[in-house]
């Protein structure tokens, strides 16, 4: 009988959060061998199942866009501020997961257009199939009705390559010292509520090892095709590649699942036991008789604790999120389109004379995230061709 394989909680807390490709892969390194050799049913088998994978994946409910009314203003001045990192946080997710599994499906289909190449000894690269055809080839390879897919709206304007940090500003007071009574009876109204998504990471933590783990068979699957040759060793290290990123946002999503739903356990708590713990609205003159307080330091005094549990959420949640991916969505069609856009995005001189009140680096601030979109795309290129 074989040992069973390890465990999902076994395999995140081996993992990092910050993208690393594994020191061992499928058909590299000590497996690597000369010569050239390709079993195209086994290769075709293979990339099959890296597009089915990533389609049906880009159906899910935990792949869907980040929403705007997931954003959450506090007075309270730390979990303000936990909370608008969580927001930004599964804004990234959202946007690094969908680069990451249609860069999954993009690997599939140019695999599978290696199986149909007869020039790759020649020269081994994984080709370049226009982004323009992504949904038209993933729907050419898959049975039944064309998939709908979030997919099919990648890349991120951050794609390939990008990183948030997750860590509050330093410098600032984030005691409560600060708050009074109508600032949390504010905070703590029914029209203020956090989204727990804590659901929607347990799912795509599960869904990204799944996809670290058919990552690696796959692997091996065109390893043992056989499969050997330039465009294999490109294809293994473009799959080694994204397997780094699949697995450090697993982790990720693990640890955002945690934040936010203790987040939530904590503003709730907060909401529910406010006014009787605080007595916010007690009169001011039986204060004067009974040495209670005023309202606001006894909110002060009621946040204290929660305070301390909010920082322990910080402190435990992710400090980063990160993709590093071999950008195969990038084509030679969308560097072109890409270069005309940076000649195109010169700032209108006749404006600088007229009364525009932007600054100088505000004028070139368009310019210049396109060229450093560009480079992103030219780095790519030249190593993956």
């Amino acid at each position: 009988m074989r040992d069973p394989g390890p465990t999902s909680s076994d395999l995140l807390s081996q993992w990092d959060s910050v993208p690393k490709s594994p020191e061992y892969w499928p058909g590299l390194g000590n497996e690597h061998s000369d010569g050239y050799e390709i079993d195209r049913a086994g290769v075709r088998a293979a990339s099959l199942g890296l597009v089915k994978l990533s389609a049906s994946a880009g159906n899910e409910k935990y792949f869907a866009r980040y929403p705007d009314n997931f954003y959450l203003s506090l007075n309270w001045r730390l979990p303000g501020a936990i909370g608008q990192l969580l927001y930004y946080a599964g804004r990234a997710f959202s946007d690094f997961s969908a680069d990451l599994y249609a860069e999954t499906a993009m690997a599939g289909l140019l695999i599978e257009h290696c199986a149909q190449r007869y020039d790759l000894v020649e020269e081994p690269l994984l080709g370049d199939i226009a982004r323009s055809r992504f949904e038209e080839r993933i729907a050419a390879m898959l049975p039944g009705d064309s998939p709908r897919s979030r997919l099919f709206t990648t890349p991120s304007e951050d794609y390939p390559k990008s990183s948030l940090s997750l860590r509050l500003s330093e410098g600032v007071d984030y005691s409560v010292g600060h708050m009074t009574a109508e600032k949390a009876k504010e905070d703590f109204s029914p029209d203020k509520r956090f989204h727990d998504d804590s659901p929607r990471y347990r799912q795509a933590t599960d869904a990204l090892v799944e996809l670290a783990r058919a990552l690696q068979s796959r692997a091996q699957d065109l390893r043992d095709s056989p499969w050997r040759g330039g465009a294999a060793d490109n294809a293994q290290t473009a799959l080694r590649q994204i397997y780094g990123n699949a697995t450090a946002l697993a982790v990720v999503a693990a640890g955002l699942a945690t934040a936010t739903s203790r987040y939530a356990e904590l503003l709730d708590w907060c909401r529910h036991n406010f006014d009787r713990g605080a007595d916010p609205d007690r009169s001011d003159r039986r204060e004067f008789w009974d040495f209670g307080g005023t309202p606001d330091s006894r909110t002060r005094a009621f946040l204290e604790e929660p305070n301390r549990e909010f920082m322990t959420v910080y402190e435990d949640m992710p400090k980063r999120i990160e993709q590093n991916l071999p950008g195969l969505l990038v084509t030679d069609q969308t560097i072109a389109e890409t270069r005309k856009r940076v000649d195109e995005l010169w700032p209108d001189l006749d404006e600088r004379l007229m009364n525009d009140s932007r600054t100088e680096e505000d004028r070139w601030e368009p310019r210049k995230q396109e060229q450093e979109r560009l480079l992103k795309y030219e780095e790519a290129e030249k190593r993956f061709g």
